[in-house]
């Protein structure tokens, strides 16, 4: 059987770290095995979906690079892959599971469980549901039908222990005596569980293999369960670990700061961001880190990845990031660049300076957001970082013979400034720092920044002479 594998975000908010992580595995392991990845929509919860994140999570995906084989937008013959639109199959299934004697109705109200679960706690036992309403008589289901009372449909557990082999963790044991008992697989309002439409779905939409976070480990038993009593085979299961934040407390999935829809406004490369969550779980066997979208793809291997929680280190994301951007041509550095300001309307100034002046800054910066600060430095009336070097005897003659041989440049691009120097040198008594030092303050503002060499060419012949002249005049 060819190995089909499904993500399957709930619409109650952004994508996270923690779930894209899960997508990206399942589409990288059905990538390496020439598989299927489903995405497939758990929208039941009607009080916290919403059709804004259901369209913000397919957009993130598809920005991430992650395309589906089958769900939203490309129908198969499994669909439909939103569960909102499969009640009906779930209901057709929890009447079989009833008429098989393998669920019951269950007439034990949400207090009395509650109280059941104090009382087990109290006397320090597994606050497990004792299974009371397997064993109603029809006298007290009608007694309580008569009271109003809904009921829900529990599932029966039959075979407590369970042993399965983990993808990633080995062979896991269970005993469902001391976990849980009969557990509810329709609600009281009569919508599935998570636990029945989950299972439901993997059934027939023949999913072979489950990766998910190691928070669900404790419901792969009832899944495992449900699956066998609904006559499907099991698919094999893998849980990664979960990821904590840098001081190793658990990563919040609320909290905006990891959401797919954060790192894209901060301005990180689709693929630089999955390189990076890659990492977290993963490692490709030897010390490489850096690896292309194609890359990736080709080297991720199941087996490499460790059972140890990983920690989301954001100083590590933003280094991984800058290594993609050195690693793009400047023209390709400039374009997507110039998308990011123009999406995030940032852009500032004339569109074609702007694309020429971009490339100055690959090697400085590891995020995009982090441009309009440097692009500062093509604003004219920007004031001087040290004004009294500007304003100094020394930095005056080199201002003084900066203009004196710019119309006498004929260079172009790097050669431009090498040109200018060999014309400056000679008509200056400062050398090294006291020479550099004036004229990145004369042309930005500042003691620091981009190579001067790459800055000339960007800014221009008129536009250099003009910051000189400024410089000289000796301006703020």
């Amino acid at each position: 059987m060819s190995v089909r594998v499904r993500f399957a975000p709930s619409p109650t908010g952004f994508l996270h770290i923690g779930n894209v992580r899960t997508a990206l595995f399942n589409y990288l392991f059905a990538k390496r095995e020439s598989g299927k990845f489903i995405l497939r929509v758990e929208d039941t919860d009607a009080e916290r979906s919403r059709s804004e994140y259901r369209d913000a999570l397919v957009e993130d995906l598809a920005w991430m690079g992650i395309r589906w084989d089958e769900g939203p937008g490309v129908e198969g013959e499994h669909g439909p892959y939103e569960q909102s639109k499969r009640l009906a199959i779930y209901q057709k299934y929890v009447e079989a599971l009833i008429r098989e004697e393998k669920a019951y109705h269950c007439y034990v109200t949400e207090e009395e469980v509650e109280e059941a679960k104090r009382l087990a706690h109290l006397e320090k036992r597994p606050p497990r549901f004792d299974n009371r309403g397997r064993f109603f008589t029809k006298e007290e289901i009608e007694k309580r039908k008569a009271r109003g009372i809904k009921p829900t449909v529990r599932f029966k557990i039959e075979n407590p222990k369970l042993k399965m082999r983990d993808l990633i963790r080995g062979e896991v044991s269970f005993n469902l005596d001391e976990m849980v008992g009969d557990f509810v697989i329709q609600r009281a309002d009569g919508l599935p569980t998570f636990h029945l439409a989950v299972c439901v779905d993997d059934g027939l939409m023949k999913i072979t293999h489950v990766i998910r976070g190691e928070d669900h480990l404790s419901n792969t038993p009832k899944h495992i369960l449900i699956l066998e009593a609904m006559g499907f085979k099991p698919p094999q299961y893998g849980h990664l670990s979960l990821i904590h934040g840098p001081g190793g407390e658990p990563l919040s999935k609320r909290l905006e700061s990891v959401s797919v829809r954060e790192f894209r406004k901060r301005g990180y490369l689709p693929h630089a961001l999955a390189n990076y969550i890659a990492l977290l779980g993963w490692s490709p066997g030897d010390d490489r880190e850096i690896f292309t979208w194609e890359e990736l793809q080709k080297v991720f291997d199941l087996k490499h990845v460790n059972k140890s929680a990983s920690i989301y280190d954001p100083h590590k994301l933003d280094w991984v990031n800058g290594q993609h951007f050195r690693a793009m041509s400047d023209e390709e550095f400039a374009r997507h660049a110039l998308a990011y300001l123009k999406r995030e309307k940032l852009l500032k100034h004339d569109e074609t300076f702007v694309h020429r002046v971009l490339p100055i800054f690959k090697d400085n910066v590891e995020r995009f957001d982090q441009l309009p600060e440097k692009l500062e430095l093509l604003d004219d009336d920007f004031s001087y970082e040290a004004p009294d070097v500007v304003k100094s005897e020394e930095a005056q003659e080199i201002f003084r013979s900066a203009l004196e041989v710019l119309p006498e440049l004929r260079g172009e691009g790097e050669a431009l400034y090498e040109e200018f120097l060999n014309g400056l040198k000679p008509k200056v008594k400062a050398k090294g720092k006291n020479l550099f030092m004036p004229i990145r303050l004369a042309l930005t503002g500042r003691e620091h920044g981009p190579e001067l060499k790459r800055l000339f060419p960007a800014l221009g012949l008129d536009r250099l002479k003009k910051r000189f002249e400024r410089a000289r005049s000796g301006a703020k």
